[in-house]
């Protein structure tokens, strides 16, 4: 039997070239009821074939929008994503499924995973609206081989919510970006704050201040007890002292070696070098020089440790990552003071605290009064401890730099392929 025209189709089912599927249906089960009546075996025929050939130009109709748009969603993901990445030399493919979107990379290699989840998670968290996907990012190799393959679910719009049942690493990858880039500029400003009210930051720099000369005469073996304003010290070197300590530093760096914290194994070698040094190898005059320098040098030193150490992951046992907030801002407080305190001394808008606490600034048992005593002139402390503030702000400045530059992988490789590139060009 021959085809029929679809105006023939049309005819037949008394329908006009508007009529929907439904119509279709709807019209042939009523006209096939009519012919049943008629007992019309050519009118059958005709209706059936009719009915057939119209479902089947509609169906074909159907894929090919559902094609069409298919094609023009991919082609408009592929196009925003291609444009997001066009400073990074980077192209992808993009193939829309039923179950999810696929975005296919070609030979990117595992060590930019992260990187590559994190830039495609952002474009499309910023691109899609309203929806919940499953995406499936992979990196084939130039014979069509898989690399590496990720698979993230973004959601956005009325589905935001459900975001934090997906994507752990991503969301956590986030919040580290953002505790690195505004942790140590919030500290200081709450250290601004605080130093306008000079008993609170006083109390706060008080405990560095005094911890400074316990550090100093622990690490050279000598046991002290840190209090209210003042650290007693003992007059003899304890073996005992030396060992405790060395043994506190061997387990920190065990639980470093045990958990992977590099950060924590190089410290404890430093520590535990600077402590045989200062126990065993320095004259017991450089040792009272250094204990009464590490007082306001604690200031600097101790404080800038604790801000660094924010950015530091310790063992587990040290609960640092609750921990080290308190730190950042007890760091913060005391350095700030410490640090303008001087700045104003050195251009004479402040005065140099001699004495003690206890004994006023007569008290010639002060720090700064026996450093004055064993040569050190009043220029020589100006310079040192504003050298030393110096030194610390740049050490502080270097490490915050360092980790927003390392925690931000999408930043960094922008910054890599920029200077790549200009290489390449010249």
């Amino acid at each position: 039997m021959d085809n029929l025209t679809l105006e023939e189709c049309y005819k037949i089912l008394n329908l006009s070239s508007e009529a929907t599927l439904e119509d279709i249906e709807a019209s042939y089960y009523k006209l096939i009821g009519d012919k049943l009546k008629t007992n019309n075996k050519q009118d059958l025929v005709d209706l059936k074939q009719a009915h057939s050939q119209l479902i089947e130009y509609y169906q074909n109709n159907e894929e090919k929008k559902a094609k069409k748009e298919k094609n023009r969603y991919q082609s408009f993901l592929e196009k925003t994503i291609n444009k997001q990445l066009k400073d990074l030399g980077i192209k992808v493919k993009v193939e829309s499924n039923p179950n999810d979107l696929q975005i296919i990379f070609n030979n990117i290699k595992p060590t930019k995973k992260v990187v590559i989840t994190k830039l495609i998670y952002d474009i499309l968290h910023q691109t899609l609206k309203d929806s919940e996907i499953s995406v499936v990012i992979s990196s084939m190799d130039y014979n069509n081989n898989l690399i590496w393959q990720e698979k993230i679910i973004i959601c956005t719009g009325i589905y935001a919510y459900k975001a934090y049942k997906y994507n752990t690493n991503i969301l956590l990858k986030e919040a580290e970006i953002n505790t690195n880039t505004y942790g140590l500029p919030f500290a200081f400003l709450i250290a601004f704050v605080v130093n306008f009210i000079d008993p609170l930051a006083w109390f706060i720099s008080m405990w560095i201040h005094e911890f400074g000369h316990g550090t100093v005469a622990w690490l050279s073996g000598y046991r002290a007890m840190v209090t209210f304003a003042g650290t007693i010290i003992s007059p003899n070197r304890s073996f005992f002292v030396y060992l405790g300590l060395l043994i506190l530093i061997s387990l920190t760096f065990y639980h470093g070696w045990k958990e992977q914290k590099k950060n924590t194994m190089i410290g404890c070698v430093i520590l535990g070098i600077v402590q045989f040094i200062l126990t065993w190898k320095i004259s017991y005059s450089t040792y009272e020089m250094l204990l009464y320098f590490g007082g306001i040098g604690g200031e600097f030193y101790l404080s800038t440790l604790l801000i660094i150490a924010f950015y530091w992951r310790l063992p587990k046992k040290f609960y640092w990552e609750f921990w080290r907030f308190f730190a950042l801002i007890i760091g913060a407080v005391t350095f700030w003071g410490s640090f303008t305190k001087w700045h104003r001394i050195a251009r004479g808008k402040d005065q140099i605290p001699w004495g003690t606490f206890w004994g006023g600034r007569g008290d010639s048992g002060g720090d700064l009064n026996v450093l004055n005593d064993i040569g050190w002139s009043i220029n020589k402390i100006i310079n040192i401890y504003n050298t030393l503030g110096f030194i610390c702000l740049l050490i502080i400045v270097s490490t915050y730099l360092y980790y927003l530059w390392k925690s931000n992988p999408v930043f960094r490789l922008k910054i890599n392929h920029y200077f790549f590139t200009n290489n390449i060009n010249k």
